[in-house]
């Protein structure tokens, strides 16, 4: 079966991931469409990407596609992804999923219904680096976790019309960055966080721009979580088990890792990974098409509506909200 897609939002993410998924056999982007005519021809013309339109319906109507991958703005993702839904096609929707845990929820509810495949596009759950985690983590090598510690922080020197600062366009650290350090957490423990405390400092746009969070689980394990558009630090997470620990540098594109137990020496692990990363999920995607699967059993919807919740609990410590909500 080879897979067609179709690309909704024709950004810097969008022409990630066609360089990524030429790397990969009988998959090929046969269109793109853009809320822009002009901006969805440049995005042709750059990627090779044969069909272009500046109306997304009007691609859903006239290409047959096996998939849509959806790379607009947050706030955009719930209509994007129900339109191609209501199309009868499958979609891969860029995270964070949604604004919230209720359009996560309808979304989920929909493809379900239709039976049509549907996906969270978390790439880096599908990274060698990441996968080579979770199996030492399943063997046991450093025990049970009982702490993380994970920090996403930049400092993007933005216009202040820039979409990260917009309250309309679903902006801020949390979304954006935190989701990272939010999916690690509930991929390393296997369950949403029994208790969630948290602060953040709004910016003047009313968004977060630096924010952290304390999660607490039942076995009394605990994580710690940091974002930021506004302070720059190491992008590292580090993983405590009763016997020993893991160090991740970069762990939200991970490609390495050093494991340090009790009586051992220390060991790293170099595990890259070709550019530009997402064809990773691409593959999960066509493997999960090919098998007649409507869900991935790495990045599984109910996982994806329980970090949505999150994100939703978080915002609602900080009296955050985005429009329409």
């Amino acid at each position: 079966m080879s897979v067609r897609w179709g690309i909704i939002g024709c950004g810097r993410i969008a022409r990630s991931f066609v360089r990524g998924i030429e790397k990969l056999p009988d998959t090929q982007v046969v269109a793109a469409a853009s809320q822009s005519l002009k901006r969805a021809q440049a995005f042709g013309a750059d990627c090779g990407v044969p069909a272009v339109y500046g109306d997304y319906e009007e691609m859903l109507a006239r290409e047959k596609l096996d998939a849509v991958y959806i790379a607009t703005t947050h706030n955009f993702h719930y209509e994007n992804a129900r339109l191609c839904l209501n199309y009868g096609r499958s979609v891969l929707c860029e995270k964070a999923f949604t604004v919230n845990a209720a359009q996560a929820a309808g979304l989920i509810s929909l493809a379900r219904k239709k039976k049509l495949f549907l996906m969270e596009a978390m790439w880096t759950r599908f990274l060698p680096c990441t996968i080579r985690l979770r199996e030492l983590l399943q063997d046991g090598v450093i025990g049970e976790v009982t702490h993380l510690k994970a920090s996403f922080g930049v400092c993007f020197k933005t216009w202040p019309w820039h979409r990260i600062r917009s309250k309309k366009l679903a902006g801020g650290a949390l979304l954006d960055l935190g989701i990272y350090p939010v999916s690690f957490a509930r991929m390393i423990f296997g369950q949403s966080p029994a208790e969630i405390t948290s602060h953040a400092k709004l910016g003047w746009t009313g968004v977060d721009e630096t924010s952290e969070y304390f999660f607490s689980y039942p076995s009394g394990a605990r994580a710690e979580l940091f974002s930021s558009f506004r302070k720059a630090v190491p992008h590292d997470a580090v993983l405590t088990g009763t016997e020993g620990t893991i160090h991740i540098p970069d762990f939200f594109h991970s490609s390495r890792m050093t494991i340090d137990r009790r009586g051992a020496a220390s060991e790293t692990l170099e595990i890259p990974y070709e550019p530009t990363g997402y064809q990773y999920e691409a593959a999960e995607v066509a493997a999960c098409l090919r098998e007649g699967r409507t869900e991935s059993a790495v990045m599984p919807l109910d996982e994806t509506l329980e970090i949505m919740r999150t994100l939703d609990t978080l915002r609602a410590q900080w009296g955050m909200k985005y429009p329409g909500e």
